[in-house]
């Protein structure tokens, strides 16, 4: 079975933003912008950690 990382990312990103924009701030308007920060910061930072190791090799040397 195929692992789409990119959806696991997205699934991860989700849960650990709600949890702490529940467990840091207290009224719904600083929640949802907390979430906000949290979720685009946790994917855009995984996409770009994965843009920036894109060149490396990933497996072990041909021939």
């Amino acid at each position: 079975m195929p692992v789409d990382h990119v959806l696991l990312m997205t699934v991860y990103a989700l849960i650990v933003s709600t949890f702490f924009a529940f467990l840091w701030r207290a009224t719904p308007p600083d929640r949802v912008r907390l979430f906000l920060q949290l979720f685009v910061g946790l994917m855009a930072g995984g996409i770009l950690l994965a843009w920036l190791m894109y060149p490396f090799p990933s497996g072990p040397p041909v021939g």
